[in-house]
């Protein structure tokens, strides 16, 4: 049956693990699902930013634990996972958010970039969905798996980023086969495609190359760029039960990006 509606985002009683949570919209996440009721593993290779924000989280009434890991090791993965469960439970929402990007142009790109995104973005998005993803069958309860793709997957955008579309395309397809794969366990596996958001990076590029705030704003119809304000209710709503009968989806938060 499902919940009342005015319970339909509360996520009391689960345990979120998101990647990347250091910062940025990662960071925003974290903290989102933790005002909604969830306990949260705040995973990062930084380990003195996860422990601050999950340092945060706590002071602000909620329950948060700080883990570093570098989603590019198999074994840090593992050893991630481990001691999520061992500190909150069983994980019951995975948001894979942990990225880089690593700019050139196309024909100078070179294997080392392409290689380092792939490795990061994809196949580390890929080794937390095993691993979190092969407990959540054996415990036989379901589960939410979130992937944080972007519009670059979708649409063709010329900044030297064919490494990072590639990785976040792959993002798109790999969401859709595990949703295929894992429906009979009722694990719900997702995307979120962002267009250009204000993250600590996003704002890092723009001061060093102000014409790309231009280029960023004139691809979004809504005329601003996103908010890290703007990702965390579709994470929650993802990672909800107003989301009971939604899987293999990328949900769009472009701003029109996409529309044009």
């Amino acid at each position: 049956m499902p919940q009342h509606p005015d319970n339909l985002f509360d996520l009391s009683g689960r345990n979120a693990l998101v990647t990347g949570a250091g910062s940025g919209l990662g960071r925003g996440i974290a903290e989102g699902y933790a005002r909604y009721g969830a306990k949260v593993a705040v995973v990062d290779i930084d380990e003195e930013a996860a422990r601050a924000i999950a340092r945060g989280i706590s002071d602000a009434g909620g329950h948060a634990v700080a883990i570093a890991c570098d989603v590019a090791d198999s074994s840090s993965v593992t050893a991630a996972v481990n001691e999520a469960a061992s500190q909150l439970g069983d994980i019951d929402i995975l948001l894979n958010n942990a990225g880089i990007g690593k700019r050139s142009k196309a024909e100078e790109m070179s294997d080392e970039y392409w290689d380092l995104v792939l490795d990061i973005n994809l196949k580390g998005a890929f080794r937390f969905c095993r691993e979190v993803g092969v407990r959540m069958i054996e415990r036989g309860r379901g589960g939410r798996i979130i992937n944080m793709a972007s519009v670059t997957a979708l649409v063709g955008i010329d900044t030297g980023n064919a490494n990072y579309a590639a990785s976040k395309g792959g993002l798109v397809a790999m969401t859709r086969c595990l949703a295929v794969e894992w429906a009979p366990h009722n694990i719900l596996v997702n995307a979120i495609a962002p267009s250009h958001t204000r993250t600590p990076l996003i704002e890092k590029l723009m001061a060093e190359k102000p014409e790309t705030r231009t280029y960023f704003l004139n691809n979004i119809p809504l005329g601003r760029l996103g908010t890290v304000g703007d990702i965390v209710g579709p994470a929650v709503f993802l990672a909800s039960d107003a989301a009971s009968f939604i899987t293999g989806h990328t949900l769009l938060v472009d701003g029109g990006h996409t529309a044009k």
